[in-house]
Parts: C-alpha cells; sequence; structure tokens
C-alpha cells in the first residue's frame, strides 16, 4: 500500500512540475499534421474544450483548438546558425494522414545537385538546385522535382537538429541529426 501512495505522489508531482499553462496572447507552438506551427492563444478551453488552447496561427488566416500536450512555448534560442539546407539524405515524408506519415522516398543533397531515390534507394533520377537565403528556398531547376513542380521551402527545427524542405502543402524532406 505504502508503494503505491508513493507511485501516485511522485506521478502527481511530475504532472504538476512538467505541466505547462498559457496565457491569451502568449505566443506558442502547436503540433499539427507532424510538424510544429507558431501562433499566438487567443482562447483558453473551457467546457467541452477543456484542457485545450485555441491557437490563430501566423502563417494561416483560420485558428484551431489544440490539446494542452500538444502546445509548448516558442522557442528563443537562436537554433537556426544554418544558413542553408546541410548536404546529406533527406526522407521524402508525406503527411496525409497526421497520425502516419507514408514514407515515399528519399533524395540526397551535394553541392548543388540532388539524387532522388525510391524506397529501395534505387536511382530514379537526378538534378540540380540553388538556394535562396533571402527567401529560404530551395529552388529546383532541373531533374524530376523541377519537372513535378515541388516547392521548396527550408525550415529548421529542434535547435538545428532537422532540416526540412518543404515540397508540397502535405510533403516534406527531413534530415535529422537523430538518424544517424
Amino acid at each position: 500500500m505504502r508503494k503505491l501512495f508513493l507511485t501516485l505522489c511522485f506521478q502527481l508531482f511530475l504532472l504538476l512540475a512538467f505541466a505547462q499553462s498559457f496565457s491569451l496572447g502568449q505566443r506558442v507552438e502547436g503540433y499539427n499534421s507532424g510538424e510544429w506551427y507558431k501562433g499566438t492563444v487567443t482562447q483558453i478551453g473551457s467546457g467541452n474544450y477543456q484542457g485545450y488552447y485555441y491557437i490563430q496561427w501566423e502563417k494561416y488566416t483560420v485558428g484551431q483548438w489544440v490539446k494542452a500536450e500538444n502546445v509548448r512555448a516558442v522557442k528563443t534560442a537562436a537554433a537556426a546558425a544554418a544558413t542553408s539546407p546541410r548536404a546529406g539524405e533527406y526522407v521524402i515524408l508525406s503527411y496525409s494522414s497526421q497520425t502516419n506519415p507514408l514514407r515515399i522516398g528519399y533524395f540526397t543533397l551535394s553541392n548543388g545537385t540532388y539524387t532522388y531515390y525510391n524506397l529501395a534507394k534505387k536511382q530514379i533520377g537526378q538534378g540540380a538546385y540553388t538556394y535562396n537565403t533571402n527567401t529560404k528556398t530551395v529552388q529546383w531547376t532541373s531533374g524530376p522535382f523541377k519537372e513535378t513542380a515541388w516547392g521548396g521551402q527550408f525550415e529548421i527545427d529542434r535547435e538545428g537538429k532537422t532540416h526540412k524542405i518543404r515540397l508540397n502543402r502535405v510533403t516534406i524532406g527531413s534530415n535529422s541529426t537523430d538518424s544517424k
């Protein structure tokens, strides 16, 4: 009985110690569709929305209710020391399903060229790219990514550990130092 009591007390301590609460107008990040988006808390849930925050996204006109466990404070560290996407292998993930992203291939970046591979790592094609530091965008100048008209908005997450290139609305190329 004493062990059960101590375990419950410890769990309550952890819950209180690590629970975050946010106030109206506070800038936060909310997890949605496989990635973190920046926004501002505009409502705090009550009733059926108890435990949720309404976040008005910075990049979108419509906000959304987000469960408290999927909200975090905006990181203030200067994580983005990188000025361009790093060379290496990027896994291509499609987030058409929020809970189960599809892995649809790979590409490697190296000195202004890219090589595109299928899931079995068989080469599908290759091409060239440039990087625009002002717009933080990869521009595919030749090859299959140009033919498909994929985008190239570049983002850095997790204090520089993850480099992402947004290929379209639901598909990204992701390079993480954790996967090495």
